[in-house]
């Protein structure tokens, strides 16, 4: 393990300063799309709005690739931001010995940790590596080098995180979950990430990729390519799991996988970009009360694209301009099917995310995420140990 103080580290701070109002795939723009419904068919979609389109070509002329990239969209931009440890120490790890020592010995210094290496359950001191009781951290992979085969990462009473260009599968041990995030816990920023479990497997043998339960806050989940999962995204933990969560999932791709693309209970989530591609079961459940904005996002090969399943108080959506290419339907629960079965999506709900984004046109989204989403696609706009 090598460690530098780095106080002054200027590229880190310039590369991920993130505070104050978060910016959209081309940048910030005076708050969100207003409206509230949109009518689709399974082979169909409205078109995306004049302004939305304009917005992006201005906004794109002013922004860099790079800053784009760099830029945290959603939730976890308010308050004071997410930096993570931007300005502060560095360390870069090759071994979970290494990076649970860098964890445990984190002194009052920001701390970016780089990964460099194969982490393993028999290179690693635990089940996972806990990143708790503890502020201003980055945990960022080096180019393409960055894998947690089988040990995944534990997040709770922390706040200002960042994790970014880590491809992590296989988790079996600890929490068994990619990414567990366990309140209280505020400011985290989860970007450009691979993760994956497999679909051979019993359905409950692997458990989630990202979760997030108790009281998580300010979270956002970006450009990160998730798939080959049974039990994907799960936030609330159970219906009686009733805190007030802020969770902004925006440009990710879900493919091969059989639900929970968010299961989401209570709370305010914002859906923005995304890509959806082979969901055999369901992909956006919406529970207990929760309002959720779908918007600007590509479903093809969908089955139960939008839901409120299996709570006994249902959850609601606005979606706008939104693409769905051969969706189906079916009532796995039994119970009422909210959205559906049909070629119809509407609104159930009227809800404005509190920060300001630019939606990108949804006819762009698809090839985007191909090209940006996971692991080893930004290498050249992160910084380097």
């Amino acid at each position: 393990m090598k460690a530098v103080s780095l106080s002054s580290a200027l590229v880190i701070s310039a590369l991920l300063s993130a505070c104050g109002g978060g910016g959209g795939p081309t940048g910030s723009s005076n708050g969100s799309n207003n409206s509230s419904s949109s009518e689709s068919s399974s082979s169909s979609s409205s078109s995306s709005s004049e302004s939305s389109s304009s917005e992006s070509s201005s906004s794109s002329s002013q922004m860099s690739h790079c800053d784009m990239m760099n830029t945290v969209v959603g939730f976890a931009s308010l308050g004071d931001g997410t930096t993570g440890g931007a300005g502060g120490d560095i360390v870069t790890v090759t071994t979970g010995e290494e990076l649970a020592q860098a964890i445990s010995q984190k002194g009052s210094n920001p701390l970016t940790i780089f990964v460099d290496g194969t982490i393993t359950p028999e290179n690693s001191p635990g089940d996972n590596f806990d990143i708790k009781d503890v502020d201003d951290v980055s945990i960022i992979g080096v180019g393409d080098n960055a894998l947690l085969d089988g040990i995944g990462l534990y997040v709770r009473r922390a706040s200002n995180i960042i994790i970014r260009n880590l491809t992590i599968r296989y988790v079996t041990i600890g929490a068994k979950d990619g990414i567990s995030l366990e309140g209280p816990a505020n400011n985290i920023w989860i970007d450009h990430n691979e993760i994956y479990n497999d679909l051979d497997s019993d359905k409950d043998f692997y458990d989630e990729l990202i979760s997030g339960k108790r009281d998580v806050d300010n979270i956002t989940l970006s450009y990160n390519y998730l798939h080959d999962s049974w039990k994907t995204s799960l936030w609330g933990s159970s219906d009686t799991d009733s805190s007030h969560r802020r969770v902004t999932f925006y440009a990710n791709h879900w493919e091969n996988a059989s639900s929970r693309m968010p299961l989401f209970r209570f709370g305010e989530g914002h859906i923005l970009n995304n890509l959806y591609q082979g969901v055999t079961s369901t992909a956006i459940n919406s529970r207990m009360g929760a309002n959720i904005r779908i918007e600007g996002t590509v479903f093809e090969d969908v089955k139960n694209p939008i839901v409120s399943f299996y709570s006994e108080e249902i959850g609601y959506w606005d979606v706008a301009d939104n693409l769905y290419t051969d969706i189906s339907w079916s009532n796995p629960s039994g119970g009422d099917i909210i959205a559906g079965p049909g070629t119809d999506l509407e609104s159930t709900v009227s809800y404005t995310p509190p920060y300001d984004y630019t939606a990108m046109p949804v006819d762009e989204v698809k090839q985007h995420l191909l090209d940006y989403a996971g692991s080893g696609k930004i290498t050249e706009c992160l910084p380097s140990p």
